[in-house]
């Protein structure tokens, strides 16, 4: 659902009995077993992935493994053969989202690959097909600059959080790349206060994954209202807090009915943003129970699910934190309603969960609360939601005013984004840790607004102080130690606390070059490697962990 206070018109009624004709058979996400004979090669990354999407895992020593892989397309071939449409196709979950009828679905069943349907259960749509469209990123030149901007209506809201002295320092949001995943963003292409976006060619893909066409300009006006507070350029009237920032627009979200298929859309969004590489992900949305049709236990979620990893959005979220995407959510505005705690996927760890406030940093009614149901503090941070300002879609576009937690989390977002592009050494969690530091709640944090609100300026100051920089960090790997040298029977490798538990890679390597053998292992405290059987000579032992190496010597007597 769209995370804000909205009231639907009797007229939806009426469209959706006409709307509804639009989909003939159910659709289900069918799930892979594997990834086996893929043609995909994790030594060939960007034959599935951007450059922007690697860079983004090479800065953040993620590794890029086969969870990245496309489907196989083999197994999208052989659904197809069925007679049963494959819709989208997700990396992630290893699925592809399938229309398909009951023998159809019985012929699927029937095929070597085929492991199960996600929540065993079809989901909804209501949309024809068509094709999306991607665009050639563009990107601005960073200029330092501290020039005075005229923020107009969103001056206190922004100032509130700090952005104005991250501005002030040059930091605007160029060549940093936010994906929005939302309702629609109705008119974006025509309005003022967007102008400057398009004219600079800075909105580089769109999609629309409820109608399955690139247009995301002709529907609803939520996800432009969020946009705005990131991206609007108007001086005197309204300046977004990344507002030189490029953007990718998807559209998630059917507004006419909620259904547990847009879950798996935001998925699809999701991977998308990964796989065209942004930087930071922008999300107004959230799921908790469904309409009428879906009213059931086998499709409503308890605050039980709430637990981070349970309903199919907050398992994408979780994914796309662990592809270094800074993912910032609304709460959700349940706060004074029956169910009062935040949606999903806001109750996952890693992402940033956004609570509302006024403009005093008071809290704010409606904004959902915590914890999670694993009781993990919920909200991470907060902002103002309550009267928030944010444009709007009619006529040239202006400033408005509106309420939600929707337009909280852009925000956040939009700071989120100039602090990494102020310190591109860090990892997107640790920019989020520094952003709870210097929340006002940061000494006492609670279930309402988390640590607070947080200060642009002050999370500078932390970031200074307390962190060290990827790339300036000693080496964890030369604290291995390699024992005994000279050895005539076992030899022992022995690792850091902060290695133990991770993947790696060991290769023993002759002095001629030739490996003589290599072992895929999760770490230990020591690992002992026979060499009984080696002639006398010199060695080589590499190991592979965290994306770093080290190869030591030992000689066998």
């Amino acid at each position: 659902m769209k995370i804000k206070l909205l009231l639907l018109t009797s007229f939806i009624v009426f469209f959706l009995s006409d709307f509804t004709l639009a989909q003939t058979n159910p659709r289900y996400l069918i799930l892979f077993k594997d990834k086996a004979n893929s043609p995909y090669s994790i030594s060939r990354p960007t034959e599935f992935l951007s450059a922007r999407a690697v860079a983004r895992r090479t800065n953040q020593n993620i590794a890029i493994t086969e969870h990245d892989f496309p489907v196989n397309p083999a197994y999208v071939t052989a659904i197809k053969q069925t007679g049963a449409m494959v819709i989208y196709s997700s990396r992630w979950f290893n699925a592809s989202l399938v229309e398909a009828s009951a023998s159809q679905l019985a012929a699927i069943k029937n095929l070597a690959f085929y492991k199960g349907i996600e929540q065993n259960h079809p989901l909804a749509n209501l949309t024809s097909p068509s094709a999306g469209l991607s665009r050639t990123a563009k990107f601005s030149e960073v200029k330092t600059t501290t020039e005075d901007l005229n923020y107009g209506l969103m001056q206190q809201q922004l100032a509130l959080i700090g952005v104005d002295k991250l501005h002030q320092e040059g930091f605007h949001g160029e060549n940093m790349l936010i994906a929005v995943l939302d309702a629609g963003f109705n008119r974006a292409d025509e309005l003022n206060y967007m102008k400057p976006v398009f004219d600079e060619n800075r909105i580089i893909d769109t999609h629309d994954f409820v109608s399955r066409e690139s247009n995301v300009y002709d529907d609803d006006s939520h996800g432009i209202n969020a946009l705005s507070t990131i991206a609007a350029y108007q001086p005197g009237s309204m300046i977004g807090a990344a507002f030189k920032a490029s953007f990718a627009l998807y559209r998630t979200e059917n507004v006419f009915i909620e259904s547990p298929y847009e879950e798996v859309t935001w998925l699809l969004g999701a991977e998308r943003a990964d796989s065209v590489g942004v930087d930071v992900l922008s999300s107004s949305l959230g799921y908790t129970t469904f309409d009428d049709e879906f009213n059931s236990p086998e499709y409503n979620y308890t605050y039980e699910d709430m637990d981070g990893k349970t309903t199919i959005i907050s398992r994408a979220a979780r994914y796309a934190t662990r592809k270094g995407i800074l993912v910032v959510n609304s709460a959700g505005n349940e706060g004074n309603k029956a169910w009062h705690y935040i949606g999903a996927p806001a109750d996952v760890d890693s992402v940033v969960s956004v609570g509302a406030t006024t403009l005093d940093r008071s809290y704010a009614a409606f904004s959902s609360v915590g914890p999670n149901a694993i009781g993990q503090l919920k909200p991470d941070v907060s902002a103002v939601g309550s009267g928030a300002v944010v444009g709007n879609s009619t006529g040239t576009g202006s400033a408005t005013t509106s309420s939600g937690t929707s337009f909280s989390a852009p925000q956040i977002a939009g700071l989120a984004t100039i602090l990494w592009q102020a310190f591109p050494k860090l990892t997107a969690q640790q920019i989020i840790a520094a952003l709870k530091k210097s929340g006002h709640q940061t000494a006492n944090p609670d279930n309402l607004l988390g640590y607070g609100v947080p200060n642009g300026a002050l999370a500078e100051a932390i970031i200074k102080n307390d962190f060290v920089l990827l790339g300036t960090e000693p080496d964890i790997l030369n604290e291995i130690i390699l024992s005994p040298n000279p050895v005539q029977q076992d030899l022992t490798l022995t690792f850091p606390v902060s290695l133990i538990g991770k993947k790696s890679t060991l290769s023993l390597i002759s002095q001629s070059g030739q490996t003589i053998w290599y072992n895929q292992q999760v770490l230990n405290s020591t690992i002992s490697l026979p060499t009984n059987s080696l002639s006398a000579g010199l060695y080589l032992i590499k190991v592979d962990v965290s994306n770093r190496s080290r190869t030591l010597k030992f000689v066998k007597q």
